[in-house]
């Protein structure tokens, strides 16, 4: 299974022509794109052909190899003193090849309210059941002391972590 995590300034000119280059040179069957506004990812899943979820500038596209059952969308705590700063926090719960299997896609914020983002998103992957796939922006293993491994996820490529 081929997976892809894109994340860009996508208010900057060019950004969805980058994405949408990548995403065509390496065909992955699920991807997700941090940062992008909700019409823009409808055009995305338009261009590819694809199932798409969306909330607060997260969107997961897939192929139908994957069958989504159940959509959650919620956002991620909201930092201090910074109410209208929202970042969304995806879970797509379905199935691949009869097998479960859950896609989470969120985008961490760069400061130290990262922290309580860390938290509420271990608490939504410790609740899926079987195979997971995290995508998660802005999360760099080396630097938390808590990160995803204890909870069985072991990171495929930078930005993507996969529990079997």
């Amino acid at each position: 299974m081929s997976l892809l995590s894109v994340a860009d300034d996508f208010t900057q000119p060019g950004a969805l022509r980058r994405a949408s280059e990548r995403i065509n040179r390496d065909k992955p069957e699920i991807f997700c794109l941090h940062g992008i506004d909700a019409g823009d990812a409808f055009a995305m899943a338009t261009r590819f052909d694809c199932d798409w979820a969306y909330r607060g500038g997260q969107a997961l596209f897939w192929l139908p190899a994957f069958q989504a059952h159940e959509v959650h969308d919620r956002y991620l705590p909201s930092p201090p003193l910074r109410p209208f700063e929202r970042r969304g926090l995806l879970e797509v719960d379905g199935e691949r090849d009869g097998h479960p299997l859950t896609l989470i896609g969120t985008q961490l914020s760069s400061d130290r309210a990262h922290v309580r983002e860390i938290r509420f998103v271990r608490s939504v992957a410790r609740r899926c059941d079987g195979t997971a796939i995290l995508f998660i922006d802005r999360f760099d293993a080396a630097e938390h002391r808590y990160g995803f491994a204890d909870l069985g996820f072991t990171l495929a490529v930078p930005g993507i972590y996969i529990r079997a």
